[in-house]
């Protein structure tokens, strides 16, 4: 059998935009973390949890992203 992979949202943090000099625009941002969860069946040393993080600004492409992320970021970004 394959090790099959399921990521889940554990949790997503948003930051306010940092002041920026005069004349410069800053937005906020987003750092989402993945629990990513290894399975087979067939072996017993398996389900491994892995902890993913990224970190996202505006402009950076969310769409292949969790649905929820997605809607996040639009909504801090619009």
């Amino acid at each position: 059998m394959a090790i099959t992979l399921t990521r889940t949202v554990q949790r997503i943090e948003t930051y306010p935009a940092v002041p920026a000099e005069e004349g410069e625009t800053t937005y906020p941002t987003l750092m989402v973390v993945y629990n990513d969860v290894f399975d087979d069946p067939d072996d017993e040393q398996l389900p491994v949890t892995a902890t993913k993080v990224s970190h996202f600004s505006q402009g950076d492409d969310v769409s292949g992203e969790d649905q929820l992320v997605q809607d996040i970021a639009s909504a801090i970004w619009s």
